[in-house]
């Protein structure tokens, strides 16, 4: 019996059983949904930046890393799934730097931002009656989405540190004289 297994650009390929598929064509850097619609972006980037892929152990990147690149080179092990690959693709693509290839800190990935921005945030609205905790909080804020941008950033254009340290610097002031602002006003 032949089973559909859904390949890349939206194509079917059939396969003998649910357990083996015909990877001859498939292009694991290709797009798993069409990129020119908005759901499909949106599907890309929900995928990418699944909080769950945070909890994924080193050894289980580590073997996304050589299934995406196996694949790439066109030599993938007998008996591999199709939904094997794009799991090893979704792992990849969510813990490895796209232009270096290097294991992205966990903290910094895009998986985390949303855990990690939701306690932030969390103890930002806790923590608002004293201005040493609003200032401390404020640096935390910053601190975090800086590294963040950081483990993020286009690293085929290098930027030194004195090029960093004025934007981060610059990001705690503002939320200050704002609190200020608006506990003095009526």
């Amino acid at each position: 019996m032949m089973y559909p297994v859904r390949g890349t650009e939206g194509s079917t390929v059939l396969c003998v059983s649910k357990m083996e598929a015909d990877l001859s064509g498939f292009n694991i850097d290709a797009p798993r949904w069409d990129q020119h619609t908005f759901l499909g972006r949106v599907k890309h980037f929900l995928n990418i930046t699944d909080p769950r892929t945070v909890f994924v152990s080193e050894r289980e990147l580590d073997w996304a890393k050589v299934m995406v690149e196996k694949s790439r080179m066109g030599v993938v092990p007998p008996g591999t799934q199709v939904e094997q690959l794009l799991y090893a693709k979704k792992l990849y693509d969510s813990a490895f730097h796209p232009d270096t290839g290097e294991k992205m800190n966990v903290i910094g990935r895009m998986s985390f931002q949303l855990p990690g921005g939701m306690i932030i945030t969390g103890f930002m609205l806790q923590f608002y009656r004293t201005m040493p905790a609003v200032i401390f909080w404020q640096w935390v804020n910053q601190s975090f989405n800086a590294l963040v941008n950081y483990t993020n950033r286009n690293a085929a254009s290098p930027t030194s540190v004195r090029k960093r340290r004025p934007w981060w610097a610059a990001g705690c002031p503002l939320p200050l004289w704002l609190r200020l602002t608006v506990s003095i006003s009526p």
